[in-house]
């Protein structure tokens, strides 16, 4: 379920970006409003337990990663191919679980150790390029992207210590309250604040935005859900088949319609793409279930 909804959050959030043209920074703004929401109506509904500060602490950090780590996931994917980013991006688990290993204890076997190199492969080979010479190519904006899920991986490990000591539902409301913290302030200005509402008065950008919000909540509270009831790696392996679903509706769209022009369907390339997350997907699900 986590991997469609975040297979439609980064189809959507392309659309939005390249086919609809809404700006990284006015997209950032709105995602930062969209989080502050989401936190004040989880307090209001399930008011926070008494903890430690210290436990506060590390829900706001959480946030405040994926905060960092936003605006490089969006900025590469309005330069790039979303079905050449999205087995990148959400490579994260892998990452993970790496961490896993190493933080919190979790073992790997010799099999899940293939598995994971089956992984980075994958990823590696979405990021290159291949010119009718022969050669290979590896994009600036794709070093940006590794930050972001290097980030992106350590927050989730954070966050599993934290749901240790409070509800999947704080632990969402805090990650939602420190990505408004960092998202807000970076990108509240008059001119950024007044393209996203001239955005937002047509109908059309508002129900894809509006979409776009709600898979992104509702695949948030999946995940965080599952890393609260199981292995942290285990759960991010459970979103892993997320490529897999990009990459069939990205060419579908591309070849449908005019929402992903940048879209290149070439045999060769899309071949590429197709091999590059399926690599990711099963590299990821095969370490959930062995």
């Amino acid at each position: 379920m986590s991997a469609v909804l975040f297979a439609i959050v980064s189809i959507t959030d392309k659309v939005i970006m390249s086919g609809m043209g809404l700006r990284v920074r006015g997209f950032l703004l709105f995602i930062g409003f969209q989080s502050l929401t989401t936190a004040i109506v989880i307090a209001l509904v399930n008011p926070f337990p008494s903890a430690d500060i210290e436990v506060y602490a590390r829900g706001l950090a959480v946030g405040v990663m994926w905060g960092i780590g936003a605006p490089f996931v969006l900025w590469t994917l309005s330069r790039e191919e979303v079905s050449r980013v999205t087995p990148i991006s959400q490579s994260h688990p892998l990452l993970v679980v790496i961490f896993a290993v190493v933080l919190l204890g979790e073992s790997l076997s010799v099999l899940e150790s293939l598995a994971a190199a089956l992984a980075i492969g994958g990823a590696l080979l979405a990021a290159v390029r291949l010119s009718d010479a022969g050669q290979v190519r590896l994009s600036g904006t794709i070093v940006y992207l590794g930050v972001a899920v290097t980030i992106i991986a350590l927050a989730q490990i954070l966050l599993k210590t934290v749901t240790d000591d409070l509800s999947f539902w704080h632990a969402v409301a805090l990650r939602s309250t420190g990505m408004a913290a960092v998202l807000i302030p970076m990108n509240f200005r008059p001119a950024i604040a007044g393209e996203l509402r001239r955005f937002m008065s047509s109908r059309r950008p508002f129900a894809v935005l509006m979409l776009d919000a709600g898979a992104a909540t509702a695949g948030m509270v999946a995940i965080t859900f599952a890393i609260a009831n199981g292995p942290v790696s285990l759960a991010n392996a459970f979103a892993s088949t997320t490529p897999l679903f990009v990459f069939f509706a990205s060419v579908l769209l591309a070849w449908k319609t005019r929402l992903l022009q940048d879209e290149i369907l070439s045999v060769r390339d899309v071949t590429q793409k197709l091999v590059a997350a399926g690599m990711v997907a099963g590299g990821l699900v095969l370490i959930a279930t062995v």
